[in-house]
Protein backbone atom coordinates (compact mmCIF):
# COMPACT_ATOMS: atom_id res chain seq x y z
CA UNK A 1 0.00 0.00 0.00
CA UNK A 2 3.03 2.60 -0.67
CA UNK A 3 2.06 3.32 -4.06
CA UNK A 4 0.53 6.34 -5.22
CA UNK A 5 -2.51 4.46 -7.09
CA UNK A 6 -3.83 3.37 -4.05
CA UNK A 7 -5.14 7.28 -3.47
CA UNK A 8 -6.96 6.28 -6.77
CA UNK A 9 -7.94 3.11 -5.88
CA UNK A 10 -9.78 4.96 -2.31
CA UNK A 11 -11.16 7.98 -5.20
CA UNK A 12 -12.30 5.31 -6.95
CA UNK A 13 -14.18 3.10 -3.97
CA UNK A 14 -15.58 6.41 -2.63
CA UNK A 15 -16.71 7.28 -6.18
CA UNK A 16 -18.10 3.87 -7.56
CA UNK A 17 -19.93 3.97 -3.74
CA UNK A 18 -21.94 7.18 -4.45
CA UNK A 19 -22.47 6.03 -8.00
CA UNK A 20 -24.35 2.72 -6.57
CA UNK A 21 -25.70 4.89 -3.34
CA UNK A 22 -27.58 7.42 -6.18
CA UNK A 23 -28.95 4.33 -8.05
CA UNK A 24 -30.69 2.43 -5.15
CA UNK A 25 -31.73 5.34 -3.84
CA UNK A 26 -33.63 6.15 -7.33
CA UNK A 27 -35.01 3.08 -6.97
CA UNK A 28 -37.14 4.33 -3.73
CA UNK A 29 -39.84 5.65 -6.24
CA UNK A 30 -40.09 2.64 -8.31
CA UNK A 31 -42.95 1.20 -5.75
CA UNK A 32 -44.83 4.78 -6.63
CA UNK A 33 -44.43 5.04 -9.86
CA UNK A 34 -46.20 1.30 -10.20
CA UNK A 35 -49.36 2.39 -8.06
CA UNK A 36 -53.18 3.11 -8.44
CA UNK A 37 -53.75 7.02 -7.66
CA UNK A 38 -57.24 6.91 -5.99
CA UNK A 39 -58.65 10.34 -6.28
CA UNK A 40 -58.98 11.95 -2.63
CA UNK A 41 -62.26 12.64 -1.14
CA UNK A 42 -62.91 8.96 0.38
CA UNK A 43 -61.78 7.77 3.62
CA UNK A 44 -58.85 5.15 3.19
CA UNK A 45 -57.17 2.91 5.55
CA UNK A 46 -53.28 3.87 5.22
CA UNK A 47 -52.30 2.59 8.52
CA UNK A 48 -48.75 1.15 8.25
CA UNK A 49 -48.18 2.89 4.47
CA UNK A 50 -46.75 6.01 3.64
CA UNK A 51 -48.98 8.05 1.38
CA UNK A 52 -48.40 9.84 -1.57
CA UNK A 53 -50.33 13.11 -2.65
CA UNK A 54 -50.85 13.38 -6.48
CA UNK A 55 -51.90 16.18 -8.73
CA UNK A 56 -52.97 15.82 -12.47
CA UNK A 57 -52.40 19.84 -12.62
CA UNK A 58 -48.87 21.09 -11.21
CA UNK A 59 -49.03 24.42 -10.74
CA UNK A 60 -45.32 25.55 -9.79
CA UNK A 61 -45.39 28.76 -7.89
CA UNK A 62 -49.09 28.09 -6.12
CA UNK A 63 -49.12 26.86 -2.49
CA UNK A 64 -50.97 23.87 -2.42
CA UNK A 65 -51.24 23.05 1.48
CA UNK A 66 -52.30 19.13 1.67
CA UNK A 67 -53.80 18.04 4.81
CA UNK A 68 -54.63 14.22 5.98
CA UNK A 69 -58.19 14.56 8.04
CA UNK A 70 -59.05 12.12 10.06
CA UNK A 71 -59.87 9.80 12.06
CA UNK A 72 -62.40 12.24 13.92
CA UNK A 73 -61.40 15.80 14.10
CA UNK A 74 -57.63 15.30 13.95
CA UNK A 75 -55.82 17.32 11.06
CA UNK A 76 -52.00 16.93 9.92
CA UNK A 77 -50.06 19.03 7.60
CA UNK A 78 -49.13 17.08 4.91
CA UNK A 79 -44.75 18.14 4.29
CA UNK A 80 -44.14 19.20 0.93
CA UNK A 81 -40.70 19.84 1.15
CA UNK A 82 -38.05 18.58 -1.22
CA UNK A 83 -40.50 16.65 -3.29
CA UNK A 84 -38.76 15.57 -6.42
CA UNK A 85 -41.61 15.23 -9.52
CA UNK A 86 -42.21 11.82 -9.70
CA UNK A 87 -45.01 11.03 -12.50
CA UNK A 88 -47.53 8.54 -12.27
CA UNK A 89 -49.69 7.32 -15.00
CA UNK A 90 -53.53 5.90 -13.81
CA UNK A 91 -56.40 5.53 -16.81
CA UNK A 92 -54.42 7.63 -18.98
CA UNK A 93 -53.83 10.71 -16.44
CA UNK A 94 -50.57 11.65 -15.68
CA UNK A 95 -50.34 12.42 -11.84
CA UNK A 96 -47.51 14.97 -10.28
CA UNK A 97 -46.14 14.03 -7.03
CA UNK A 98 -46.41 16.75 -4.59
CA UNK A 99 -46.85 15.61 -0.99
CA UNK A 100 -45.80 12.67 1.01
CA UNK A 101 -46.99 11.27 4.19
CA UNK A 102 -44.87 8.92 6.15
CA UNK A 103 -47.00 6.66 8.49
CA UNK A 104 -50.46 7.11 7.78
CA UNK A 105 -53.15 6.41 9.79
CA UNK A 106 -56.57 4.45 9.93
CA UNK A 107 -59.77 6.12 8.27
CA UNK A 108 -58.39 9.34 7.15
CA UNK A 109 -58.90 11.40 4.21
CA UNK A 110 -56.27 13.70 1.94
CA UNK A 111 -57.38 17.61 1.47
CA UNK A 112 -55.61 20.17 -0.65
CA UNK A 113 -56.74 23.60 -1.14
CA UNK A 114 -54.64 26.52 -2.55
CA UNK A 115 -53.09 28.90 -0.25
CA UNK A 116 -54.09 32.22 -2.65
CA UNK A 117 -57.82 30.95 -1.83
CA UNK A 118 -58.67 31.33 -5.52
CA UNK A 119 -60.43 28.61 -7.34
CA UNK A 120 -58.67 25.47 -8.43
CA UNK A 121 -59.44 23.26 -11.48
CA UNK A 122 -56.89 20.42 -10.22
CA UNK A 123 -57.50 17.15 -9.11
CA UNK A 124 -55.66 15.38 -6.34
CA UNK A 125 -55.30 12.24 -5.51
CA UNK A 126 -53.17 9.86 -3.55
CA UNK A 127 -51.37 6.69 -3.61
CA UNK A 128 -50.12 4.12 -0.52
CA UNK A 129 -46.71 3.13 -0.96
CA UNK A 130 -44.63 0.93 1.56
CA UNK A 131 -41.38 2.51 3.59
CA UNK A 132 -39.67 4.77 1.38
CA UNK A 133 -37.87 6.03 3.98
CA UNK A 134 -36.62 3.02 4.14
CA UNK A 135 -34.78 2.64 1.31
CA UNK A 136 -33.37 6.33 1.37
CA UNK A 137 -31.65 5.73 4.28
CA UNK A 138 -30.13 2.40 3.22
CA UNK A 139 -28.97 4.25 0.16
CA UNK A 140 -27.52 6.90 2.63
CA UNK A 141 -25.73 4.03 4.42
CA UNK A 142 -24.16 2.82 1.42
CA UNK A 143 -23.12 6.56 0.77
CA UNK A 144 -21.31 7.26 3.72
CA UNK A 145 -19.99 3.85 4.34
CA UNK A 146 -18.24 3.88 0.98
CA UNK A 147 -17.26 7.32 1.55
CA UNK A 148 -15.22 6.42 5.05
CA UNK A 149 -13.68 3.42 3.33
CA UNK A 150 -12.42 5.70 0.65
CA UNK A 151 -10.84 7.90 3.24
CA UNK A 152 -9.25 5.21 5.47
CA UNK A 153 -7.56 3.76 2.79
CA UNK A 154 -6.08 7.28 1.40
CA UNK A 155 -5.43 7.75 5.27
CA UNK A 156 -3.68 4.32 5.43
CA UNK A 157 -1.71 4.50 1.93
CA UNK A 158 -0.41 7.86 3.35
CA UNK A 159 0.34 6.28 6.57
CA UNK A 160 2.45 3.69 4.68
CA UNK A 161 4.19 5.78 2.24
CA UNK A 162 5.77 7.95 5.37
CA UNK A 163 6.61 5.09 7.02
CA UNK A 164 8.85 3.98 4.23
CA UNK A 165 10.86 7.12 4.09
Amino acid sequence: MRSRWWYVVAALVAAVGWIVAVAFTAGTWDELRGSTVIPSGQPFDAEGHDVAVLTDLPQPGRDIACEAVGPGEERTEISSDSIVDVTVTTDGTRWHLIALMEDGRADMTVECTPGDELSDSASYGYALVNDLDGRDLMGSLIAWVSLTAGIVLAAVTAWRRRAAS
